[in-house]
């Protein structure tokens, strides 16, 4: 029933739903003499349909049309712009089942476009923080920020926002409870907008500022169940703490310290540094060997193809190969080129083919989540690439070790040209160039840009 097509009978581009006796090709309904008609009573188009002898596409724009309603018979001139970003989706029939009862039940979706349309919820990032449930929200909120009925907020923030309050309305104690309220609106929100203000913010970020937020919690609990008064701290209450602790958990607590005694609330102490170990990057003769076989066989996905080429070639970590934009594609020139650094780099002729096949084939563009999205690798959330926990399994599948691969591209770069001139054009920070390349056994010995 979704067929379209030009019927080799007639030559009418109609609904293609019967087939030819002789060689049995798809035909529209009048040559194969069908009797009842799939017309949708109210646009003509031929198609699915469903109550009221509707299309898909008219059933969806009618049920969104009630949802936000707002008690006068039309849409919630506020809403109106949502409401034309979701009945224009490529495929309405997603759209209706994201707001179409299950089991008896009303979709969460369905619902909350309804408080919506009668004022139940306030317009405002604030109310949002706390809807439930929080996904359907969430994706809502991301939907309300795209067509521009909303701020536009980094995704991550919003979401870490929304866990802070949770997680602060689970602590009865009085005194932590204002101590972390304090340290997250004072330090950790304002160090999140300035991070947001050079690109989007991943998902490891949020998580690496909820382990934080939890971290200081538990230390100042620790503090308390000792008998001891915080401001009183001395190092040797610190220490006696951090022995018992791992050095991750010890390096999440560093920021907290360094903002309460900023902040007065304690004595400045010290936690030293720690370095992780550093894992071990794949042999160049087995990197060249999976560059040639990604390239080669064409039985992967071709995102996951792609992403894991840029991974091994350019030594791009896969949060910013995913947050490459078709803009960032130049094909202005004879060469195709990327844009991860200044210059743009240029892309070897197969890898070419394989990046602008991606650019013309780009998954997840059919609903109203992404249909106007600029990535490269766009995601299911509205305004959202994938995620690396989407993309990543289908690296490995692939036989691809991310990290262990990233390494041996990075040192090989390093090797092959100055660090300075790598970091440049590729995106690095100069030290971390630097740094591979003294770990690749380098010899370059000086460099200076100007010369």
């Amino acid at each position: 029933m979704r067929t379209q097509g030009r019927c080799p009978g007639c030559s009418h581009d109609r609904l293609l739903a019967g087939r030819r006796t002789e060689d049995q090709a798809l035909i529209c309904t009048s040559c194969a003499g069908f009797s009842i008609s799939y017309a949708c009573a109210e646009c003509g188009q031929e198609g699915k349909l469903h109550a009221g002898r509707r299309c898909t596409r008219c059933t969806f724009t009618r049920r969104i049309g009630e949802l936000l309603d707002d008690g006068t018979g039309r849409i919630r001139p506020e809403l109106a712009p949502l409401a034309k970003l979701l009945t224009s989706m490529d495929n309405p029939l997603t759209g209706l089942a994201w707001v179409s009862s299950r089991h008896g039940r009303s979709a969460p979706a369905a619902d909350l476009l309804r408080g919506l349309g009668r004022a139940d919820i306030e317009l405002s990032h604030d109310a949002f923080h706390h809807l439930q449930p929080w996904r359907a929200a969430a994706h809502l909120r991301e939907l309300l920020m795209q067509c521009g009925v909303l701020p536009l907020i980094d995704k991550q923030i919003l979401l870490f926002e929304r866990w802070l309050l949770e997680h602060l309305d689970t602590i009865t104690d009085t005194e932590q409870r204002r101590l972390l309220r304090q340290y997250a609106t004072w330090h950790l929100m304002p160090w999140l907008r300035r991070r947001a203000e050079r690109g989007p913010v991943s998902r490891s970020t949020r998580g690496e500022l909820g382990q934080q937020v939890l971290r200081a919690g538990d230390f100042i609990a620790g503090v308390q169940e000792r008998g001891l008064a915080l401001a009183r701290l001395g190092q040797d209450d610190l220490n006696r703490w951090i022995v018992t602790h791992p050095p991750r958990q010890q390096q999440l607590l560093k920021p907290f310290l360094t903002w309460a005694a900023h902040a007065g609330h304690m004595p400045r102490l010290h936690v030293a540094a720690h370095r992780p170990g550093q894992r071990s990057p794949i042999t160049q003769h087995r990197r060249i060997g999976l560059l040639r076989k990604l390239i080669t066989d064409d039985t992967g996905e071709l995102r996951a193809r792609v992403a894991a080429i840029l991974l091994l070639l350019y030594a791009q970590p896969l949060g910013r190969i995913l947050r490459l934009t078709i803009d960032d594609i130049d094909t202005t020139g004879p060469d195709v080129l990327l844009r991860l650094g200044d210059p743009p780099t240029p892309v070897p002729a197969p890898v070419a083919e394989l990046l602008l096949a991606l650019r013309d084939q780009r998954t997840n563009m059919r609903t109203a989540t992404n249909r106007n999205a600029r990535w490269l690798f766009p995601g299911r959330r509205a305004g959202q690439p994938l995620t690396t926990r989407t993309i990543a399994p289908l690296i490995r599948d692939l036989g691809v070790p991310t990290v262990p691969g990233r390494l041996a591209a990075l040192h090989q770069l390093v090797l092959q040209a100055p660090a300075p001139v790598i970091a440049q054009a590729l995106g690095f920070h100069h030290t971390t160039t630097q740094r591979h390349h003294a770990a690749a056994g380098g010899t370059w010995n000086r460099y200076t840009g100007s010369t």
